[in-house]
């Protein structure tokens, strides 16, 4: 083996062998600049130097600190009428509470509006009441009869005809439920929604049609 040193004991008659471990103080130290090279047992590692200097610049910066702080205090201003003496607090003058201030009246809440029963909603429902589809031929066209004249910059429009006469085996249900709704949507935006509800809250059920009905 290297660096075995070999010893005779005169009593044992036994043979020991010593190693020679090298130890990280037999390793020299390579130069602080050299930081090319991987580092080894014994190298120092590297450390960054501090430099402390103070100058006009640092100064004048925690000057400039120092009066931005200063300016968040606004002055005091002065007092627009001198103070009460100890003696005149009790006695000072008060302003009068009003009956208003002491009492405040009691406003009843406002009764809620009465909502119209007369909406499209409302006539829609009732024309598909019972699965219903449209009035009959003979109460459909006085039905339309109440329907009005629409008058504009051009001319007279008459309110949407009714599946009537020739077209009454030839329209199918739907078609004729959505002519009738055309009807009643005239009637509403004419202003006459309510007479058009009263004629078909008369009516019998007998004079609806109704899907799957001829």
């Amino acid at each position: 083996m290297p660096d075995a040193k070999q010893t005779f004991p005169p009593a044992s008659g036994r043979v020991h062998f010593v190693m020679a471990i090298p130890t990280l103080t037999n390793i020299p130290a390579r130069a602080r600049l050299d930081l090319d090279r991987p580092w080894q047992h014994g190298d120092t590692l590297p450390a960054p130097e501090a430099v402390h200097s103070d100058g006009d610049t640092a100064w004048a910066l925690f000057n400039e600190l120092a009066c931005e702080q200063e300016r968040r205090f606004a002055d005091t201003a002065p007092m627009t009428q001198p103070p009460l003496r100890p003696e005149e607090v009790s006695w000072a003058a008060t302003m009068p509470a009003s009956a208003a201030a002491v009492q405040p009246r009691l406003v009843p809440p406002a009764a809620p509006k009465a909502q119209s029963q007369v909406t499209l909603d409302a006539a829609m429902l009732l024309a598909r009441r019972n699965n219903r589809v449209c009035p009959r031929p003979e109460r459909w066209s006085a039905f339309t009869a109440l329907l009005p004249v629409r008058k504009s910059g051009r001319g007279s429009q008459r309110p949407p005809a009714p599946a009537t006469g020739d077209a009454w085996a030839l329209t199918p249900p739907l078609s004729k439920r959505l002519c009738f709704r055309e009807q009643v949507e005239w009637a509403e935006s004419l202003g006459v929604l309510a007479q058009a509800m009263a004629f078909m809250q008369s009516m019998a059920e007998g004079e609806w049609l109704h899907m799957g009905e001829e």
